[in-house]
């Protein structure tokens, strides 16, 4: 009896993938476990198996669609079967589920945010401008039927509005006073407080950059949902600390010499040896290694680190499984490997799923010190930035040194602030003592 095939849920989180390639064509016969296309999940590219043993009599879906999970992709049965209510069915059910998405929301002018205030990494004009000149006489314009910042054909704006428009190329009639009487001033330049042309052009882009509208692809969805989620659900708290870090990068330059010589492809990066100092000080401290479960604190009896590597559309974690019980050059050639594989979009469900503990490395962009999001359901998240050249004082004297900077964001229902100093504390003793991690 001819089946409905459907789109299968490839990995935990996948609600929606594309059908990027059939494998089979119409009149081939199929086995059950065979593959029958090729298809985009949130995460990677993965095979959708066959659930029904006969001939493919019908395709439904086309390469490219999108479709949401159980929408009908094929029809296999037996040749010649008749599959007219099958089609029909097949074809309700597909209107059903465009039918059941919402539409998307209209679209709203942005609002600026005002980011809180930090103490550090302030940088502040040496010369003051007044923000303006005083107000100008009130005119009754309104009153008078003129649409605000206008006065009979006249842009009314201050001097110093008038003059960062000039220099940024912004068309002043565009923009939208909010001083008196619907003066611009040089808050409504720098806020972006202005009404876009009707050619859809931007006056802050001079008339090089039109406004777009960009699709949000599975991958995005997925991210954005769980990190509001751990944002929402996870209470956040962070640990900074600051590392010694001449005696790793001694180490590294060694070893990765060694390797060469020795005729090894590999070339181990710093990141390779802080995953092992990571798994390692989870064996210490295993309050770190857990997981919030509403009802109890799972405390795994497994170390996985999760390695967080961006990719064209988004961010996927594979993880290095049993990472405590790798060499740092097993390390090493494990990601190389998942990170080669993750940028093809060829990992498998269980490679960046279930994990204990990540680590997100930026400082191979430049970026000295940031703060993470948790990866629900794990405990903690390691951020850590570049290896920075700066005098450091040693034995009471100022010398040149490397430190590196990290940032321990923990899951606060599951580790408490001494806790996770503990695991940053041996974390630092491993990386300033290296030799250890090759133990």
């Amino acid at each position: 009896m001819a089946k409905i095939s459907e789109m299968t849920q490839l990995s935990p989180t996948m609600s929606e993938g594309v059908l990027v390639k059939w494998l089979k064509k119409k009149g081939d016969s199929v086995a059950i476990g065979e593959i029958l296309a090729e298809v985009e999940t949130d995460k990677a590219v993965m095979e959708m198996e066959a659930f029904d043993s006969g001939v493919l009599l019908e395709i439904i879906a086309q390469e490219g669609a999108k479709l949401p999970v159980g929408a009908p992709v094929a029809i296999i049965g037996k040749a010649g079967e008749d599959i007219s209510s099958l089609l029909l069915e097949a074809k309700s059910r597909s209107s059903a589920s465009v039918a059941s998405t919402p539409a998307p929301a209209p679209a709203t002018a942005p609002t600026p945010s005002v980011a809180p205030k930090k103490q550090e990494n302030v940088v502040t004009s040496t010369t003051q401008e007044p923000e303006e000149e005083p107000p100008a006489p009130k005119e009754s314009s309104v009153s008078r039927g003129l649409s605000p910042g206008a006065l009979e054909g006249r842009v009314k704006a201050s001097p110093l509005a008038k003059r960062l428009a000039e220099e940024t190329g912004i068309d002043l009639s565009k923009i939208r006073g909010s001083g008196p009487d619907g003066r611009i001033i040089k808050r409504d330049i720098e806020n972006g407080i202005s009404a876009f042309s009707t050619s859809g052009i931007s006056p802050f882009a001079g008339g090089n950059i039109q406004e777009e509208k960009l699709p949000i692809s599975g991958m995005r969805k997925t991210i954005a949902s769980r990190l509001v989620h751990s944002k929402t659900h996870q209470p956040h708290f962070y640990l900074d600390m600051e590392i010694d870090a001449d005696a790793l990068v001694h180490l590294r330059e060694n070893f990765n010499s060694d390797l060469k010589e020795s005729g090894e492809e590999i070339k181990l990066s710093i990141n390779d040896f802080i995953v092992r100092a990571s798994a390692l000080a989870l064996l210490k401290v295993p309050e770190v290694n857990s997981s919030w479960r509403e009802d109890h604190i799972l405390k795994h009896g497994r170390v996985d680190v999760g390695v967080a590597v961006s990719i064209e559309g988004g961010l996927i974690t594979p993880y290095v499984r049993n990472a405590d019980k790798r060499s740092v050059l097993e390390i090493g050639r494990t990601v190389k490997e998942l990170a080669s594989r993750a940028r093809e979009r060829k990992l498998k469900p269980e490679e960046f799923s279930d994990g204990t503990f990540t680590v997100s490395n930026l400082g191979m962009f430049g970026i000295n010190r940031f703060a993470a999001v948790i990866n629900e359901p794990e405990a903690a998240i390691l951020a850590v930035g570049n290896v920075v050249s700066k005098p450091v004082i040693k034995n009471g004297a100022v010398v040149p040194g490397k430190t590196l900077s990290v940032c321990l964001s923990c899951d606060h229902r599951v580790v408490d602030g001494a806790v996770g100093a503990g695991w940053l504390e041996v974390f630092r003793n491993l990386l300033e003592h290296p030799l250890r991690l090759l133990a």
